[in-house]
């Protein structure tokens, strides 16, 4: 799975604790609501101090689908999302947590419910546990019931920019590899080579660095892994208050060499 990131307005909801209970993730690849529901969850399961933190063990395991405050509740090939299924989940919902503050439902393909199951789903809707959180992925939100869509947020789901520039995802990669490695001068070219982008590609190229440092990580790297992961979070913020981009990759390097 990608790495766990969220639009800004979400995170700084996240961050103040104040994510809503029910949302509608819209998005036309699975791939997509997919990523975007996983972010959610940990968002919702992290104990960091800026959720989803990407590093701490609720937001790993969200990462790898083994949170067991975590459920995803999917229809069978060709089926529907059945009334019965509807039911378990609600009997469930009642359940508390095993280890988060909040417990996260994954409805995938939520347009499948036929109409007796989305009634059944209002019920928890409207009056389930103050803990209980909803996730609905479906490509057309038109097809849940007015009802329905009157409880939950929308939120539109959009594969990364890495995901959808192959060349962009290259040179994050390359990057996280100097960023975990011990190459300093290679780093050095590199900040030098990109000094000059735009502040939105390099806004793009940190974020996909991120992502990519978090998908490297192994028992030998982690501890300069959740560090680089940190520093290019602030960077890229930086960058988005207008911060001159030779600046930040400058920084970049030197936060390296000190990690």
């Amino acid at each position: 799975m990608s790495a766990l990131t969220l639009p800004a307005s979400l995170a700084e909801r996240a961050r103040a604790g104040t994510l809503a209970h029910a949302y509608i993730l819209r998005g036309e690849t699975p791939e997509a609501r997919r990523a975007a529901a996983a972010a959610l969850a940990a968002a919702m399961v992290c104990q960091g101090e800026a959720p989803p933190c990407g590093v701490c063990k609720p937001c790993q395991k969200a990462a790898k689908g083994i949170h067991p405050d975590v459920i995803t509740i999917a229809p069978e090939p060709g089926k529907e999302l059945t009334v019965d299924q509807v039911r378990r989940l609600r009997q469930d919902a009642y359940i508390r947590p095993n280890e988060a503050k909040r417990k996260v439902y994954i409805l995938e393909d939520a347009q499948r419910m036929n109409q007796s199951a989305q009634n059944a789903f209002l019920k928890i809707l409207e009056d389930g546990p103050a803990y209980a959180a909803f996730l609905l992925l479906t490509p057309s939100p038109d097809a849940l019931l007015a009802t329905v869509r009157s409880r939950c947020e929308l939120i539109r789901a959009e594969a990364s920019a890495a995901e959808r520039d192959p060349e962009l995802e290259r040179k994050a990669g390359e990057l996280a590899y100097l960023l975990l490695g011990t190459d300093k001068w290679r780093l050095v070219s590199w900040c030098v080579d990109h000094e000059k982008d735009k502040r939105e590609d390099a806004v793009a190229l940190l974020e996909g660095a991120r992502q990519a440092v978090l998908r490297y990580r192994d028992g030998k790297t982690t501890p300069r892994a959740v560090r680089m992961a940190g520093v290019l979070r602030e960077l890229t913020a930086q960058l988005n208050a207008n911060a001159n981009v030779g600046c930040v990759l400058g920084r970049l390097w030197a936060e390296a060499g000190e990690a």
